[in-house]
């Protein structure tokens, strides 16, 4: 993301990563099930990822305890290759050389992107049935929309990756200032609610704003949740037209563009919002749940106020909407040895001890349910409640669009709100002209 935490393809990458894909030849093992194999001599396979600091260390240890119990001889190499873009673009690369590695993460746009050189498994054969395939008790425990967003429409419903680092969108509110102005309702507001909430939360003095009501986020996955949370939809049903520019988009542009008009909302530099919300310089921010650490140690260092997390504006209070999004991992096309002890790799991290270590470490979302019951989860939803506000908002979490064209509709769709926040563009003109863009994009990828 733009604001996030969230590493994006770079400018000009699609372009490059055509090329390659045309250079791109089959790989092994192109049957689309997964061959039995039989563990014993030793295997190595290498794990490519973008964690680092605390979260590395973490990871890490999680490696080393796979690596020491698998028990089938498997020995996994994890190497830190920079950012998402980074990682995408040298695993384009290797497959083109014939050497991708063996399993590695991306987002849902990259995974596309590797399966049209055909160089990704199917997990469908490994997840769901087989010998190494999950208990029905132990796959239903996932919460599905992990799975489901996993799932490639473009290439008949297969799953071409799983889940690995998730959050959600989610609101950041700094209940002091909720409450000396007269507000006690703490999330989940209807869209007439949260503007007037944001108006009057703004101090203005000599045509400055000393306490802004709410930060604008100028990131294509907080647009995508608030046309979520607004009823609307990003694509018609069979994926080839956008349909943003729709009443629920052009509703939600025209509240960013008024509340940037009228100094009620702006979009900060980098990561100001964290250190602005900690001064209480501004109310309300819209960010990934995955950053609550950062916002408590903001509030640790500044006003020191009451604060918490909760759910964006909605539509329909009755049926909650927001965005789910983070990395996942996906599996290349080796050897059929490798690629189950890839699989296993994944298996190990996700279930229930693993997923509630990771959690615990590195503050993204826990996959499973029954992390709930978890005596060290519980223990850390003691210390930090705002990390159990976060995740009792899982089950109304939907992924954004997969198909390969998003990545470059991503950057259409931030620069249609720059647009409109900064006066340029009505958010109707803005909206129409990037799904324009969008539409060429979406037949030019398909």
């Amino acid at each position: 993301m733009a604001v996030s935490r969230r590493s994006f393809l770079a400018a000009g990458a699609g372009g490059a990563a055509m090329a390659v894909l045309a250079a791109c030849g089959p790989t092994q093992n192109q049957s689309g099930s997964a061959p039995a194999v039989t563990f014993g001599e030793p295997v190595s396979v290498t794990f490519w990822h973008t964690q680092t600091g605390a979260n590395e260390k973490a990871l890490s240890e999680q490696v080393a305890k796979f690596n020491g119990a698998n028990g089938k001889n498997i020995t996994l190499k994890s190497e830190y290759q920079g950012s998402y873009t980074q990682v995408y673009q040298k695993i384009m690369a290797g497959i083109q050389a014939g050497s991708p590695p063996d399993v590695a993460v991306a987002y849902e746009s990259m995974v596309a992107e590797y399966m049209k050189a055909n160089a990704v498994v199917d997990l469908t054969d490994y997840a769901l049935k087989g010998p190494q395939a999950y208990s029905k008790e132990s796959l239903d425990d996932i919460f599905p929309q992990y799975i489901e967003a996993n799932k490639y429409d473009s290439f008949n419903g297969k799953l071409l990756s799983f889940p690995f680092t998730k959050s959600l969108a989610v609101n950041y509110y700094n209940e002091d200032l909720l409450k000396a102005a007269g507000i006690t309702k703490l999330g989940g507001w209807s869209f007439d609610e949260f503007k007037k909430m944001v108006a009057g939360l703004t101090k203005q003095a000599n045509g400055q704003t000393s306490l802004y009501g709410t930060h604008i986020t100028n990131d294509t996955s907080y647009i995508d949740a608030f046309i979520y949370a607004n009823g609307g939809a990003l694509l018609n049903n069979e994926k080839t037209k956008v349909r943003f520019n729709e009443d629920p988009g052009v509703q939600v542009f025209d509240m960013w563009g008024q509340q940037a008009k009228d100094g009620q909302g702006y979009t900060s530099k980098g990561y100001d919002y964290q250190t602005d919300f900690g001064a209480a310089k501004v109310a309300n921010v819209q960010q990934s749940s995955t950053g609550y650490t950062f916002f408590r140690d903001a509030m640790k260092d500044g006003a020191k106020n009451k604060w918490g997390i909760g759910l964006i504006p909605q539509k329909d209070a009755a049926k909650p909407v927001t965005v789910m999004f983070g990395g996942n991992v996906t599996v290349f096309r080796t050897t059929p040895i490798k690629q189950a002890a890839s699989w296993e790799w994944i298996k190990f991290f996700t279930d229930k001890t693993q997923t509630v270590d990771w959690a615990i470490k590195s503050s993204y979302m826990p996959l499973r349910k029954s992390a709930a019951e978890s005596p060290d989860m519980k223990a850390l939803w003691l210390s930090d409640p705002q990390a159990k506000q976060a995740f009792d908002l899982t089950q109304y979490a939907r992924p954004e669009p997969n198909i390969t064209a998003w990545q470059d509709i991503r950057d259409v769709l931030q620069n249609a709100l720059t647009a409109v926040t900064t006066q340029k563009m009505t958010a109707k003109q803005a909206l129409d002209d990037a799904a324009k863009q969008a539409d060429k994009l979406i037949d030019e990828k398909r």
